[in-house]
């Protein structure tokens, strides 16, 4: 038994880093410049999690949540004429207690 374990934390190790999105889970537009989407989203984020980071370079942003417990959140950002592009990247779902669905509805609502 003592030797299943290992092997049984290896394939959920394994498991979740397949499920890493080629394609994003959401698209969005909107006509708010990717500064001002940005600005709206953080505090969301960062209220739902703590440990949220954003990083910036010129017309993009990325909002980041890495945790031990669950899986990579990534909202990209993107300068766009005339909208701003906003794309989602989530891995397998999860629980809604882990704050999955907050992140999402907070990309909604500051379109």
């Amino acid at each position: 038994m003592r030797h299943l374990m290992p092997t049984v934390a290896l394939a959920f190790t394994l498991a979740g880093c397949s499920s890493t999105p080629n394609n994003p889970s959401l698209n969005l537009d909107t006509r708010k410049s990717a500064s001002e989407y940005a600005q709206c989203v953080f505090p969301k984020w960062q209220q739902i999690k703590p440990e949220a980071s954003m990083t910036e370079s010129k017309g993009h942003y990325k909002l980041l949540v890495v945790s031990k417990v669950t899986s990579d959140e990534i909202l990209e950002i993107y300068k766009g004429n005339p909208t701003t592009r906003v794309f989602l990247y989530q891995r397998a779902p999860l629980s809604s207690a882990f704050g999955r669905n907050g992140l999402e509805q907070a990309a909604r609502d500051c379109l």
